[in-house]
């Protein structure tokens, strides 16, 4: 839920930004994409405090699954800010690789809470380690380069420096949930 507000707050502040002085559109636009993210986040977090998602196989599933998403509603939302900044073939590059990369996120995320025990869930389940563990040290990396940095204590501070504790405990609570004998026991390890 703190995720899901952090991000809305950052997406607003982007917004506000891109709203302010000579309005930019497309800016505008790239902003709807994180705003949407972040209401899913904090939508899925109400669900897991409420019971609505009970099992902890489906918690790792759809936290996945959102992962996968976001990948490809950024990308969307952000086309047609990309095609004014970076070009035309930048950008259609960016949102193909972003929406083959959110796909192949969905399929993982489908195959996690599958019920099936194959081969194929031990290599997702190491995958899954692997990119939860890199995950938490860049966070940790972000956090020491901002302290380091010496960034001034306003909203900036919030997006830059809470995201990356917040989405560190994420990633550590979603390590321990890969260690849990329940969910060992469904991903086949």
């Amino acid at each position: 839920m703190i995720l899901g507000v952090i991000n809305l707050i950052g997406a607003l502040v982007a917004l506000v930004g891109a709203l302010t002085g000579s309005i930019v559109i497309s800016a505008v636009v790239a902003c709807i994409g994180p705003i949407i993210m972040a209401v899913l986040y904090f939508r899925f977090g109400v669900s897991v405090k409420n019971g609505g998602v009970p099992e902890k196989i489906d918690i790792l599933a759809y936290f996945v699954r959102l992962a996968g998403l976001s990948e490809i509603i950024i990308a969307v939302f952000n086309l047609w800010n990309a095609w004014e900044t970076k070009g035309a073939w930048a950008a259609i590059a960016a949102l193909a690789i972003s929406i083959i990369v959110g796909l192949i996120i969905l399929f993982v995320a489908g195959r996690i809470n599958d019920r099936k025990q194959d081969t194929g869930d031990k290599i997702i389940w190491i995958i899954l380690v692997v990119l939860f563990a890199i995950s938490a040290i860049m966070d940790i990396l972000a956090i020491v380069g901002v302290i380091a940095a010496g960034i001034a204590f306003d909203l900036t501070f919030l997006t830059i420096v809470v995201l990356p504790i917040v989405s560190f405990i994420i990633d550590v609570f979603m390590l321990l949930l890969l260690f849990d004998s329940d969910v060992k026991r469904e991903m086949n390890m």
